[in-house]
């Protein structure tokens, strides 16, 4: 559900409550965030996100059963895609260990927006770090078969961004992927940055 207000505007609103977030305490933001989750409402959703990307310190592994509530209730992509990139990495950089295993969960979760962010999270600066390549793959390998679109998609974007930074392992891997009759929405995203003769060539596998 929505309001109907446009992205830039809904920047605007946001930037304009950022002082009143910033005067409340951690408690006092996590209950925020959850009741604007709970309302259903993207727009409150997007500011429940932006309280959320404050408190990364605040979830430690202890809280990690309140961050997964907190996650699974933003649903849709644009929700899961900014959490992955504005609040779940930083907390994978502080708790690497229970993390791994907490992502490892989510990625045979029956919801699918946490399964979606069992692989997104490991691109952009992540899959830039290079730091988490075999988790990145090993989650994607269980995903290759999944029926949700979505999940497809982000199982794409994962080995485009892995690629990028280990490309002769995981262009052949590709490859394989459509050998064995991969859905294309994974491997074309996953092809994204492949061009000329090379795409051709993977493109025939």
């Amino acid at each position: 559900m929505g309001y109907g207000v446009r992205a830039p505007e809904m920047k605007r609103v946001i930037a304009s409550l950022k002082p009143r977030i910033a005067a409340l305490d951690s408690e006092q933001k996590l209950q925020l965030a959850t009741d604007l989750i709970a309302s259903g409402y993207g727009e409150q959703k997007s500011v429940a996100l932006a309280i959320l990307e404050t408190l990364p310190t605040y979830f430690t592994p202890d809280r990690f059963g309140q961050m997964q509530r907190l996650v699974k209730g933003l649903h849709g992509w644009s929700k899961i895609d900014g959490v992955t990139k504005l609040v779940l990495p930083r907390i994978l950089e502080r708790h690497e260990g229970e993390m791994l295993d907490l992502l490892g969960r989510w990625n045979v979760d029956d919801d699918m927006w946490l399964r979606r962010a069992s692989v997104v999270i490991f691109t952009r600066n992540v899959a830039k770090s290079k730091s988490f390549k075999d988790t990145a793959l090993r989650h994607c390998n269980t995903l290759i078969r999944d029926t949700e679109h979505l999940v497809q998609t982000g199982v794409g974007w994962c080995l485009r961004d892995l690629m990028r930074w280990h490309k002769d392992e995981i262009l052949p891997y590709v490859c394989d992927l459509r050998r064995m009759g991969v859905s294309s929405k994974i491997t074309l995203y996953a092809l994204r940055d492949i061009k000329g003769r090379e795409r051709k060539a993977v493109l025939q596998c």
